[in-house]
């Protein structure tokens, strides 16, 4: 690893309150979700995903959106982005108040059509809409999400030629931030490695983005080869939670807290008070015992050393 890469500050998403509470069967209150954000907003992060604007009869954990967004808009020093599959859910959106918005859709036709009910080709139209409407207002930001981008629990493998071919369509569209997701913990260090770099070489003015999930135990070895390849964006969720409700045998997300453990014990800036971050774990803990942490850092602590953080 280059030595100016030790010293580049990386940003950390946090989607605990999205991708974190989606797969919790249990409805969480308005109250509690309002109360998880806000103790997240004071421990620096610069962006936090609080939730989805789909169908509640997709998931139901989000029927409460709206009003968790009028309970946490006041917030001040972050940015609150929202998860969109749609036009209809850009529209609810932004008439809430949200300004950045997240669309995704799988390079995988196969989990696409379970995820959101549409063809990838189909999911791209509908992009492309939302851009004609939306990306014109400067004050409203798009990012987009690929899932499945590293393997498909239906399809199995994706080739990084797949991906590509993604990446251009959703470029030609105008959007100039991408996250490749490792939505099932298919990926690999190698693989991590072989689909940023094909992504950076080829489109140089896109800000890309990662999004890993621990299902099988790679995500913070995927995050440093990542960092490695020359990403700066990382999604996380506090204490490891998350999943995906369409893809089968999918698991919680990299867990923040040793996401920003791992960068700042290597010199690397992220910005997030690590104290405040286990203190976000315990809240979880006490509050949403349904909602199990799978955080080795929250059950083993810091170190017991004099040097800090």
């Amino acid at each position: 690893m280059k030595l100016q890469f030790i010293m580049e500050k990386v940003k950390i998403i946090e989607v605990g309150p999205r991708d974190g509470l989606q797969n919790i069967q249990t409805f969480v209150p308005t109250d509690k979700k309002i109360q998880f954000i806000k103790k997240l907003a004071v421990c620096g992060f610069q962006e936090i995903q609080i939730g989805s604007f789909v169908a509640p009869r997709a998931i139901a954990q989000f029927r409460n959106i709206k009003d968790v967004v009028q309970g946490v808009k006041s917030l001040k020093g972050v940015v609150l982005s929202a998860l969109i599959p749609n036009e209809r859910g850009a529209q609810e959106a932004i008439a809430c108040g949200i300004k950045k918005l997240i669309f995704f859709f799988s390079v995988s036709s196969e989990h696409n059509c379970r995820n959101v009910k549409q063809t990838p080709q189909e999911s791209i139209k509908e992009l492309q809409r939302i851009c004609r409407s939306y990306l014109p207002d400067r004050s409203i930001i798009l990012r987009v999400d690929l899932a499945t981008a590293f393997g498909c629990p239906f399809a199995g493998n994706i080739t990084t030629a797949a991906v590509l071919r993604m990446v251009e369509k959703v470029a030609a569209c105008g959007i100039q931030e991408i996250t490749l997701c490792d939505t099932v913990g298919f990926g690999n260090p190698r693989m991590v490695e072989e689909k940023f770099s094909a992504c950076r070489r080829r489109f140089p003015k896109i800000a890309f983005g990662a999004h890993f999930h621990n299902t099988r135990g790679l995500a913070l070895a995927n995050t440093l080869r990542a960092y490695e390849t020359g990403i700066r964006s990382f999604d996380a969720a506090v204490g490891g939670l998350g999943g995906c409700p369409y893809a089968p045998g999918s698991s919680g997300n990299v867990a923040t807290e040793e996401m920003v453990f791992l960068f700042e014990s290597m010199g690397i800036k992220t910005g997030v008070d690590l104290k405040k971050l286990l203190d976000v774990c315990l809240f979880l803990h006490k509050t949403l015992p349904q909602a199990k942490l799978a955080s080795s850092l929250y059950l083993a602590g810091l170190p017991s050393r004099k040097d800090k953080l």
